[in-house]
């Protein structure tokens, strides 16, 4: 389903993200925070994964287009893919603005924090 960069589209990426970690593991997560950067035109939520981890993703649009991403927080920033694990396995995370890109960017976040991952199907 697509996301966009809205009230209704952060409130189905929220329950996107919730609902991935209670498939996976039934991991506690905690929605702390939304932001907006009116600026680039980009809205984020940002997760409290088991306590430990801090993710953030967003929502936004880019030449008309709704697109997605996923960062990592490591000190008090956020970091792309690209940033937290390398650019050849950046290229392997979805820009798209879809549950879909959500649910394989969340999975790809579990590979590289050491999760054991679920066959796909």
């Amino acid at each position: 389903m697509q996301l966009k960069n809205e009230a209704n589209g952060r409130n189905l990426l929220d329950e996107t993200i919730r609902l991935y970690y209670k498939k996976n593991g039934d991991r506690a997560t905690s929605n702390f925070l939304h932001t907006n950067d009116a600026e680039w035109g980009w809205s984020y939520t940002h997760f409290l994964l088991e306590r430990k981890v801090v993710l953030r993703y967003g929502i936004g649009e880019d030449r008309g287009m709704s697109v997605g991403g996923i960062q990592l927080a490591i000190g008090p920033h956020y970091f792309s893919a690209a940033d937290f694990w390398s650019y050849e396995a950046s290229q392997r995370f979805s820009l798209e603005a879809s549950t879909e890109a959500v649910e394989k960017n969340l999975r790809l976040l579990d590979e590289f924090l050491g999760y054991p991952l679920k066959p796909l199907y």
